[in-house]
C-alpha cells in the first residue's frame, strides 16, 4: 500500500474522478482532496491524497506517465506521500491498548530468577574472582567481597566514559559520598 500526494488538481475535480485516474495502476482508497482558499475564499490550490495498492514496478509506470501531464486544466505533480498522521495515530493507540492487554513482566523477578540459574544466590557468587563478569548478564561482575553488581557508565563533560563498579557494602559510607561529590 502506497500513500501518494497528486497537487496541480483543478478546483472541479471529485474524488471519484481522481480514484477513477489511478484505478488503472492499482487498487485505490481513501481519496483525499484539499482545497486551500485565500480570504475572500477564492481556491488557490488543490491536490489530494490517495492511498493505492500498488507495485513498484507499477508506481514507476503510474508516475511516468501521469506525472507533469495535462489533465482537465491542471498539471499534476504525482510523489510519494508522508503516512496520514491520523492513520498512524489510529495504529499507534491500537498498539498502546494491545500493550496494556499483553501482561507486564515484573524486570526485577526475572532478573533475580536468571541470575540464580548461573548460580548467584542472596547475590552473591561464591568462589569467584573479584572483576568477573556474571555468566549471560553483560554488565555485571563479581566484587571483592563475591557480591554481585551492576558496572555503571558514567560520561564527563568531556564525553570520556569512566566505567566503576560499586556497591554499598563494599565501600564505607565515607567513600561513598566522596565517590558521588566527585562525579
Amino acid at each position: 500500500m502506497k500513500r501518494l500526494y497528486v497537487g496541480g488538481l483543478n478546483h472541479s475535480i471529485s474524488q471519484t474522478e481522481l480514484q477513477q485516474r489511478f484505478e488503472k495502476f492499482g487498487d485505490v482508497s481513501d481519496v483525499d482532496i484539499v482545497t486551500r482558499k485565500d480570504e475572500q475564499g477564492d481556491p488557490v490550490k488543490t491536490f489530494g491524497y490517495l492511498n493505492i495498492n500498488i507495485s513498484e514496478t507499477e508506481l514507476r509506470k503510474c508516475v511516468s506517465i501521469l506525472n507533469k501531464t495535462k489533465w482537465k486544466g491542471g498539471t499534476l505533480q504525482i510523489e510519494l506521500a508522508k503516512e496520514s498522521f491520523l492513520h498512524r495515530l489510529a495504529e499507534e493507540r491500537q498498539q498502546a491498548a494491545e500493550k496494556k492487554r499483553t501482561p507486564r513482566v515484573d524486570r526485577t523477578t526475572h532478573l533475580v530468577e536468571s541470575l540464580k540459574k548461573v548460580g548467584v544466590e542472596n547475590f552473591h557468587m561464591k568462589a569467584a574472582v573479584p572483576g568477573t563478569e556474571v555468566p549471560d548478564h553483560k554488565d555485571w561482575v563479581v566484587s571483592k567481597f563475591g557480591r554481585v553488581l551492576p558496572v555503571l557508565r558514567l560520561k564527563t563533560q568531556g564525553n570520556n566514559k569512566i566505567s566503576f563498579c560499586c556497591g554499598t557494602s563494599d565501600l564505607p559510607k565515607q567513600d561513598l559520598l566522596q565517590y558521588s561529590t566527585c562525579l
